[in-house]
């Protein structure tokens, strides 16, 4: 009898840890999948989705060679650097923690790079990057702080998470600061971009620190901005060759450019065709957008015939 309870009393004890083991994978595979949904959503969907050769042609063809300052070119070429920092880094943590959110988030920061290369290749300047490999930089600053940043991350996901936010609030700080010095019109629309991709991932990487009960606080842009951001949903992409594309409808930017011949909707000038969109000049009639000049327009724009735009 004696021998059947110390039986009955190990096989419950047997029981209870089988249980406890099942709830703690649980949670552990709960908490992923939390994570991995959140990461479905940080993909930069504008330039992760568009292949690097689009994007250059509308960066070389849609908008004009300016001179580019003194100013201009030391901005391009730490921004080139401060990409490849991101993805160096989000890479290296992709392999340590095999969280989704890395792979999505690597996916859009290798289209920023590729973008700001764009430029340098544009106003032929020396790409710092050129073959170096990962971790390795021109620039001693980020060099420094590249090192910092793995030692942080490698701790643990949480801390890497928190990593991965203070490489986006340092992103948008640079990216502010360079801001006033930039007047190029190409220069500006890839730095807006990676501005907007900064505050996606920002947000994705607050909301993750949130699901693992930390919260993260900037260190570089104001704590205005940061809520201002974190308060707001996430952004779409679709603006560097799309609406705010000079001349959309080329080949880099399908959509109604200029005497391309095709029906546009609305934003290139001299459209052969039916233009009911934004573009001025547009030749023939139902054009209700907003382009001056849109013949038989509807809008409230100046010059249109009917009222042409707005």
């Amino acid at each position: 009898m004696k021998k059947n309870l110390f039986y009955l009393l190990g096989s419950a004890g047997m029981l209870v840890g089988v249980l406890l083991l099942f709830i703690h994978c649980e949670t552990d595979a709960s908490e992923m999948a939390q994570l991995n949904a959140a990461a479905d959503i940080s993909a930069d969907r504008d330039l992760a989705g568009k292949p690097a050769k689009d994007l250059c042609l509308c960066v070389v063809n849609q908008y004009p060679y300016e001179d580019l300052s003194d100013a201009e070119k030391a901005a391009i070429l730490y921004m080139r650097e401060e990409e490849k920092l991101a993805l160096d880094v989000y890479k290296s943590f992709e392999n340590k923690w095999n969280a989704r959110i890395y792979s999505n988030i690597s996916e859009a920061e290798q289209r920023h790079a590729d973008a700001v290369l764009c430029l340098i290749k544009k106003y032929g300047l020396a790409d710092p990057v050129g073959n170096n490999a990962t971790g390795v930089f021109q620039n001693a600053t980020l060099q420094a702080l590249y090192q910092s940043l793995i030692a942080e991350g490698t701790k643990s996901l949480p801390a890497a998470l928190a990593v991965g936010a203070k490489i986006e609030d340092v992103d948008l700080y640079d990216l502010i600061q360079a801001k006033p010095k930039v007047d190029n019109a190409d220069v500006r629309a890839v730095f807006e971009e990676l501005e907007r991709g900064s505050r996606n991932h920002l947000r994705a990487f607050v909301k993750n620190l949130a699901n693992s009960n930390v919260t993260y606080k900037p260190e570089f842009i104001s704590q205005e901005m940061f809520e201002s951001i974190i308060n707001n949903p996430h952004e779409k992409g679709g603006t560097m060759c799309g609406s705010t594309c000079p001349n959309p409808g080329s080949k880099a930017c399908p959509g109604g450019g200029p005497k391309d011949g095709k029906a546009c909707n609305g934003m290139g000038p001299n459209s052969g065709k039916t233009c009911p969109g934004s573009g001025p000049n547009g030749k023939t009639g139902n054009c209700p957008g907003n382009g001056p000049n849109g013949n038989g327009g509807t809008g409230n724009g100046p010059k249109g015939n009917g009222n042409g735009g707005n």
